[in-house]
């Protein structure tokens, strides 16, 4: 069986977990970043594992038009979603819902994977933003690694 990992980032908190699942695989995983190859072909592909981080309560552009024009093509394959925000409550999940509602109910694995704060990348109006909202200024991690293990195990990477 054949897995992809399809994913797109903002500052690249999505890129890393997707790195960090291809690691842990002990099947070859695919990585690909859709906003570097959005007509990227799933078709020979078993499991797709989409995954995004979340701005402004979206994910990126390019993931949601990969997924609507593929979303038949999505729906016949074993899915793993994941979403990147700091959001880890009831609206952190209701996020995954933002990949469209007919693959985040066809997914078997949904997961939130938390958040990683790149100070040194953000702009002005970003940095004024998180500054009110975290109360600092200062790159952070807060990845959730139990999460990303529980995706790998519900999606058959490890075995």
């Amino acid at each position: 069986m054949s897995a992809a990992v399809l994913y797109t980032t903002k500052y690249g908190a999505a890129a890393k977990c997707a790195a960090i699942l291809q690691e842990k695989a002990i099947k070859p995983l695919i990585v690909v970043n859709i906003k570097d190859n959005p007509h990227f072909d799933i078709q020979p592909y078993s499991k797709v594992i989409l995954g995004a981080s979340v701005y402004v309560e979206r994910i990126q552009r390019e993931m949601t038009s990969f997924c609507r024009r593929n979303e038949k093509q999505l729906l016949l394959k074993q899915i793993g979603l994941y979403i990147c925000s700091g959001d880890k409550g009831r609206a952190g999940r209701g996020y995954l819902k933002l990949f469209g509602k007919e693959i985040h109910s066809h997914a078997v694995s949904r997961k939130l994977f938390g958040s990683e704060i790149y100070w040194h990348k953000m702009n002005m109006v970003e940095k004024l933003a998180m500054r009110v909202i975290k109360k600092s200024t200062a790159s952070s991690s807060d990845l959730d690694m139990k999460a990303i293990q529980e995706l790998a195990v519900e999606m058959g990477l490890l075995n």
